[in-house]
């Protein structure tokens, strides 16, 4: 049996697969250096190949990916010109496939949902952007399409980590999400963020929905801000693409319908872009944290099986 492999790197974790008879994945923190973030790829490939050779290795990786598999950037990590496509290919002697992280990850949720055009958000560390069309990756010209992210929504707004200001990412993101809270919180001692999360240094994505089920006024502020720049981003996909679903990932979708069904209110109040739109539906991620990992997988098995570049 064929063993195919998928990698995908994230702000903060990189996780790596293998799927033959059966699925087994590692994780680790992800470096902030060239040399070692591909020595820990390599090392976790060859520990879940325990000898085997792989059939292919498909890569979900953050930045601009070009279609041979060189990142120009990526931002949250501070790395720059890399080509992990070459050097997986060098170390591993297989086949390699290389897309942007939210790509395969979309990928992977319109197999999981069977529909062919979908547009996946990962709210993560960044925010990242998928298009599946005909149930196909949409990338661009030369791979760099599907940056969601850095759709600018506030003019000269937040400073972004790609070096613009306003974008999605500045606003939407678990960076962004909490950034805002402890801002909330430096303004409001007496606010129940405090007892959730004593220790400033330590505030995450869930603290601000959290106090707000508990009915602090701060936090919901907090939330209805984040889900307003959130459904703006959204607004703009429905007049862009229209497409049958809009798929919400990352580590904030963990918050379910209590951030989706918002989300969808928010849409509604604006026709979901104007008087009579078809409304994507917009759902939660199915494959949570292993849809990029699926995807990869699935990215580069069409490549193997079918000889193509990109399902």
């Amino acid at each position: 049996m064929k063993i195919f492999a998928g990698v995908d790197i994230g702000g903060t974790t990189t996780k790596v697969g293998a799927l033959g008879d059966e699925f087994d994945s590692v994780s680790f923190a992800t470096p902030r250096n060239k040399d070692a973030l591909t020595e820990s790829i390599v090392e976790a490939l060859k520990k879940l190949g325990r000898g085997r050779k792989f059939a292919g290795v498909g890569v979900g990786c953050p930045g601009a990916v070009d279609l041979g598999g060189k990142v120009d950037n990526m931002p949250n990590l501070g790395i720059e010109d890399l080509d992990i496509g070459e050097r997986l290919r060098s170390a591993l002697n297989v086949p390699v496939a290389v897309t942007n992280d939210a790509n395969v990850a979309a990928l992977g949720e319109s197999k999981r949902w069977d529909l062919s055009d979908l547009v996946m958000l990962t709210l993560g560390t960044g925010v990242g952007g998928g298009i599946v069309i005909g149930g196909k990756i949409y990338e661009g010209h030369n791979g760099k399409a599907a940056e969601l992210g850095h759709m600018i929504i506030e003019a000269g707004g937040r400073k972004c980590a790609c070096g613009m200001n306003g974008c999605l990412e500045a606003y939407a993101s678990a960076s962004a999400l909490i950034a805002s809270t402890v801002r909330a919180m430096e303004r409001h001692a007496d606010s129940l963020m405090w007892e959730l999360c004593p220790n400033i240094d330590a505030v995450d994505g869930k603290v601000a929905f959290e106090a707000e089920k508990l009915g602090d006024k701060a936090a919901r502020e907090v939330t209805e801000e984040y889900i307003n720049y959130l459904g703006i981003g959204i607004l703009n996909i429905c007049n862009i693409f229209r497409p049958e679903a809009i798929i919400i990932g990352g580590g904030i979708s963990e918050q379910g319908e209590n951030l989706l069904a918002r989300v969808r209110r928010f849409c509604l109040k604006f026709d979901y872009g104007y008087k009579n739109a078809p409304r994507p539906q917009i759902l939660k991620a199915k494959l949570g944290p292993l849809a990029g990992l699926y995807g990869a997988i699935e990215m580069i098995k069409y490549k193997v099986e079918d000889n193509n570049e990109r399902p």
